[in-house]
């Protein structure tokens, strides 16, 4: 299988390095498939782009993808397309450069694509997944994200954990059936209102449990710091918004 490990980043000088090194010697050891590290990058300006770069120099696999920053839904989207169209790939997985889940899941990840599972996701929320390091307010907006907006209102309830990055989607028959032009999402919500196109596609998901660990280097860009306020509360109200919209498509899907 071709596989393409998708890496957002914005502003992640501090650790966009340290997880390159831990995902070339996690592939490295993976004899059966070939595996891309693609870092979608929105035009950081602490330097993350040029880190990524010297690793490309000397690692074929390592690749930068560019862009302008639109948010981390566009990010995703753009990195999607070019993994299908660009890269062949036969299956995307995607984490977060900041450690917060460990990508030592990957290869465990891909198993289960390959035992016939469509959709898999990293969770917090089943067996002994959890969270560290969260203070009571992330703790709390979270669980009005995950559980009054997008269990209850949206109904999205083939998975417990709606938001984590971490999740693997096979490419031919799912990810490509998906007009990720049309999808609209540029924040966030994006994981979520994925999901929901997933289950229009597939019932075969597969949730195991992981531990979130809150980033030890670098800024989170899910807070109320002012050089992010903006754009995270931008993303908050998208999310609500979407949030909506899934109910409101589930409904007509019903009344049709």
């Amino acid at each position: 299988m071709r596989v393409v490990v998708i890496i957002p980043t914005y502003n992640e000088r501090e650790n966009i390095g340290r997880m390159l090194d831990v995902m070339i010697s996690i592939v490295g050891r993976q004899r059966e498939d070939t595996y891309f590290i693609l870092v979608v990058d929105d035009s950081s300006p602490d330097g993350t782009g040029e880190i990524v770069k010297n690793f490309a120099k000397k690692n074929k696999n390592v690749l930068l993808l560019g862009g302008k920053k639109r948010g981390l839904g566009v990010a995703m989207i753009r990195g999607y397309k070019y993994a299908i169209k660009n890269l062949k790939a036969d299956v995307v997985i995607s984490n977060e450069a900041d450690f917060a889940f460990d990508p030592k899941h990957i290869p465990f990840m891909l198993k289960k694509i390959k035992e016939g599972y469509d959709v898999v996701v990293g969770s917090r929320h089943v067996g002994v997944g959890k969270t560290e390091g969260w203070t009571l307010v992330r703790k709390f907006n979270h669980f009005v994200a995950n559980k009054i907006f997008a269990t209850f209102i949206a109904g999205v309830r083939e998975v417990d954990d709606h938001n984590g990055a971490l999740r693997a989607i096979k490419v031919k028959g799912v990810l490509d059936k998906i007009d990720l032009s049309r999808l609209g999402v540029t924040g966030f919500g994006f994981f979520n209102y994925s999901l929901f196109k997933f289950t229009q596609i597939t019932n075969k998901f597969y949730e195991f449990p992981v531990t979130y660990k809150f980033r030890t280097k670098g800024e989170s860009k899910v807070s109320f710091n002012p050089k992010y306020l903006a754009t995270y509360l931008h993303d908050v109200f998208e999310y609500i918004k979407l949030s909506f919209k899934i109910r409101f498509e589930k409904i007509t899907m019903k009344l049709t």
